[in-house]
């Protein structure tokens, strides 16, 4: 073999496998798009769960260094992250992830559930516009939308405990009024006034995600609140 031939081929070898006479050449793994910076709001899941955008059942996701935060469907949530190209971990070393014990409905216990079960494993980061979706290994998804939220023209959304007994209370005249409570446990209120869309049942307890409005130049004998059902979480007798 030609002399000029052997130095042209060691060169060639060299460049190749990128570990010749300076060691071996860092390969760096495109990261993507960035997460950080923006709220991340849960708009949807695989399963077709029915996901408010904001108010009570909501849920939020924040990058910010290495660690993460989420806020609901119920409880708070945050810990360690790491990043790798397109895929994700969350809870670092061991998976740890911090949360708060509060307890919600059965179908947010069950939607947070499902999501930080999935997170307890590599995630797929998926980009499609303004939406980030976090993909496990069967195919379940969790869909976030990163655009600022828009605020409402009016009405707060609300999950409520309605009680199985109406209680005599008393405003412009006497009556009986639903009771109704927003964490289990705590006293009973009065509401002065009715559901919109919501047929009660007498000794049936109900777990209900409402939307109140404020009324405007209420009548002397009527709510300064309007309330409007927008779905039953749950139903059960004492």
């Amino acid at each position: 073999m030609h002399p000029m031939f052997r130095v042209s081929l060691a060169m060639a070898l060299c460049a190749g496998v990128a570990a010749c006479a300076g060691g071996a050449r860092e390969v760096r793994v495109a990261q993507g798009p960035s997460i950080e910076g923006q709220d991340w709001r849960l708009v949807g899941t695989s399963s077709g769960d029915k996901v408010p955008g904001s108010g009570a059942g909501s849920a939020t996701l924040v990058f910010k260094g290495e660690r993460f935060g989420l806020s609901g469907p119920c409880n708070q949530h945050s810990g360690a992250y790491a990043r790798t190209g397109s895929q994700i971990r969350f809870g670092g070393e061991g998976g740890q992830i911090a949360s708060t014990m509060r307890m919600c409905p059965g179908e947010l216990m069950a939607r947070e559930s499902a999501l930080l079960s999935a997170m307890k494993q590599p995630l797929e980061l998926v980009f499609e516009g303004p939406y980030l979706s976090l993909v496990a290994a069967d195919g379940a998804s969790w869909r976030f939308d990163g655009r600022p939220e828009q605020p409402s023209a009016e009405g707060v959304d609300r999950i409520v405990q309605i009680a199985g007994q109406r209680a005599p209370c008393t405003g412009v005249v006497e009556g009986l009024c639903l009771q109704y409570r927003d964490q289990p446990g705590s006293p009973w209120q009065y509401l002065y006034g009715e559901i919109e869309g919501f047929e009660w049942q007498v000794g049936v307890e109900y777990v209900l995600r409402i939307r109140e409005y404020t009324v405007p130049n209420p009548p002397a004998d009527g709510s300064s609140r309007r309330w409007m059902l927008l779905e039953v979480l749950d139903r059960s007798r004492p």
